[in-house]
């Protein structure tokens, strides 16, 4: 299903590049060009994985994500399960501002190569960007596991401890469960805003949404005392 996806928003995604200094260019000398074009000449005749993968690769070394993408895409096609191409679409479609598809795609690349730590840096981001602090953490530690160096890093990860730390306890019912859709302030996101939500403030509503689903929602797996304290939650807003 993954894959599937991938396959559906792919075909734009090269239209998105990260954002660059001004003067900064994507590739850095004719030389580099030259092999992108003969790397990309010798897939497209082979039509063999290895090579578009090789065409992808060599061009995310120069930053031109553009080829990158293509070039993944194609990989993706020929070899569904192939973990690399599956960690760099996923970061690419994080660096297009595309959180929600690019979470699923570096989970399941996570899963199958635990070992490589970039795959992990992004997934803690997208975590913490959706306010889910405790995954994004446990991401980032994983990240730090696996090799990764990053003095930014420590210090995010003391920044999302900090924030469970302050956190009531309704509060981080909520970050844990309910903000990936809802958004981190309860402002919305895949699903309605909460925040001044007539129906977030009758216990009995909140109740049978949470345990039952209501529309495109699934019921949402919590302990008696957590729904309690989201319900708290929820009334303060």
């Amino acid at each position: 299903m993954v894959t599937v996806s991938l396959l559906v928003v792919g075909a734009g995604l090269w239209r998105f590049t990260v954002p660059r200094l001004p003067g900064e260019t994507i590739v850095t000398s004719r030389a580099e060009a030259a092999r992108l074009r003969d790397l990309e000449s010798r897939a497209r005749a082979s039509k063999e994985a290895q090579d578009w993968l090789a065409y992808a690769n060599a061009a995310w070394e120069v930053q031109d994500f553009e080829r990158a993408s293509q070039g993944y895409l194609e990989v993706a096609k020929l070899e569904p399960r192939n973990v690399v191409a599956l960690r760099r679409l996923g970061m690419l479609l994080f660096f297009a501002g595309r959180g929600e598809q690019a979470l699923p795609v570096l989970e399941v690349a996570t899963r199958a190569d635990p070992s490589e730590p970039e795959g992990w840096l992004f997934l803690g981001n997208i975590y913490f960007q959706m306010g889910r602090a405790e995954d994004a953490v446990r991401a980032w530690e994983s990240y730090k596991a696996a090799g990764g160096e990053s003095a930014q890093v420590d210090n995010l990860i003391q920044t999302a401890r900090q924030q469970l730390q302050t956190a009531s306890p309704g509060q981080r019912v909520y970050l844990q469960k309910c903000a990936a859709c809802h958004g981190a302030q309860a402002q919305g996101g895949s699903g309605p805003a909460l925040k001044g939500n007539p129906a977030s403030k009758v216990p009995e509503a909140v109740r049978e949404i949470v345990t039952k689903g209501r529309g495109s929602m699934p019921a949402v797996p919590m302990g008696a005392q957590e729904l309690e304290e989201l319900i708290a939650y929820l009334r303060s807003l």
